[in-house]
């Protein structure tokens, strides 16, 4: 019997944001990486009930690989079952086949482009992000199950998560005992949100990298606000912001409430 343990919102949106972050080094994966970053993405699922089990109750219909690949032409895409959970269950079905079998990514891609990595970024959007996003879908569907969308500081069990634990209760309010001053934080949320509207409304940054650098605006707020704020959280923020800077045109909104995050960031974080 799994164990269950007790997370705070503040673990829900952290497993998110992780989840987020692995999905997308996948994605974007350079062909000669894409392997290694496959794997990292099944260990993540793995080694994280909550997405496990989702997937395995949908992972009911099995597929058979060996015949699929045997009868697929070199430059034959592969298509998709229509039934979202027959969906779930091929991709992750195909993913861990690939794995398993220590299949050849640049035959795995054949038939998605004329050029190998055009091949891999296409694959990746084509057959692997439909998954992704059935997670990502699961994920907020949960939180709206759970009430997180109306209240903060909600408790819910999650079984057998295997990341850090975190007893929340008690904690869910801002005490004496915080770190941070109360209106350094409501600065930076002011200026979170400058930076957030300006990000969305960007439309040269990828819509994945917007809804990850918020997903980590967030968690690094919530780190400040804790007792016991971690800076490592706060720090990943800043590195994606600072990706995103980079990216992006000079003199834009973005850069330039970009810079004032990091700036509050780090006067708060030293």
């Amino acid at each position: 019997m799994s164990q269950e343990v007790l997370l705070s919102e503040n673990e829900y949106k952290k497993l998110s944001v992780k989840f987020r972050k692995i999905a997308s080094r996948f994605l974007k994966s350079d062909i000669e990486d894409a392997r290694d970053n496959l794997d990292r993405f099944l260990i993540f699922i793995e080694d994280c009930p909550t997405i496990k089990n989702f997937i395995e109750e949908n992972n009911v219909t099995e597929y058979d690989f060996n015949d699929i690949f045997e009868k697929k032409e070199f430059n034959e895409t592969i298509k998709l079952p229509i039934r979202a959970s027959e969906e779930i269950a091929f991709i992750y079905q195909l993913l861990n086949y690939i794995s398993q079998n220590n299949k050849r990514y640049h035959g795995v891609v054949s038939g998605y482009g004329s050029k190998f990595q055009e091949a891999c970024d296409n694959y990746h959007n084509q057959v692997v992000k439909p998954l992704v996003d059935h997670i990502v879908t699961h994920l907020g569907e949960m939180a709206i199950d759970m009430g997180l969308d109306k209240k903060t500081g909600t408790q819910f069990n999650i079984t057998g998560f295997k990341g850090q634990i975190n007893h929340a209760e008690g904690q869910a309010s801002i005490t004496a005992n915080q770190v941070y001053n109360e209106s350094d934080v409501q600065a930076v949320k002011d200026i979170a949100q400058e930076y957030a509207q300006a990000l969305f409304a960007d439309a040269s940054i990828p819509d994945t990298d917007k809804e990850d650098a918020v997903e980590l605006l967030e968690a690094a707020v919530q780190e400040l606000e804790s007792e016991k704020p971690k800076k490592a959280i706060v720090k990943m923020a800043m590195e994606k912001i600072r990706n995103i800077n980079d990216a992006a045109a000079a003199g834009s909104a973005v850069v330039t409430f970009g810079g004032q995050v990091l700036q509050a960031f780090q006067g708060l974080i030293g």
